[in-house]
């Protein structure tokens, strides 16, 4: 029988993304906002457990609850994607109506921002969870 590929090549791009993700946390935006702060690191780590859950298909006794936790790991990171486009607009708002036509300009870079977070940060677990909830990806990892 033929070993699908699929949750290895998600396990991979969910690796690769927690590394983009906390690099880019710790060196490109990082914030002294606790909350902020806490809701960013969200992000890798979230991206590190659904790695860990996905590449579980490898090890025959943690199939079952990798599929979980990839499912709810993915689901979290959904959710902490939302919670961050709110932040993001609200910010914009913020700046559109405080600083007049300077702010409207900003607050329209701030929407080209939200677009770069649903590409970026949205579509993996969307195609992931997709994927894992199919009856391939149920088989592949024993359910």
């Amino acid at each position: 029988m033929k070993r699908d590929l699929r949750p290895t090549i998600y396990g991979a791009l969910d690796q690769i993304f927690a590394v983009a993700y906390a690099i880019t946390v710790w060196r490109v935006i990082p914030n002294r906002l606790a909350s902020a702060s806490l809701h960013l690191w969200a992000l890798p780590v979230l991206a590190q457990t659904m790695a860990l859950g996905t590449l579980s298909v490898w090890v025959p006794r943690a199939r079952r609850h990798g599929w979980w936790v990839a499912i709810v790991s993915g689901s979290l990171m959904l959710l902490m994607t939302v919670l961050l486009i709110i932040r993001v607009l609200v910010s914009a708002a913020f700046l559109a109506g405080t600083y007049g036509a300077f702010g409207k300009a900003a607050a329209s870079t701030a929407m080209i921002g939200v677009a770069v977070v649903v590409e970026v940060v949205a579509l993996l677990p969307v195609f992931q969870i997709k994927y894992l909830m199919t009856r391939a990806g149920r088989r592949a990892f024993g359910r």
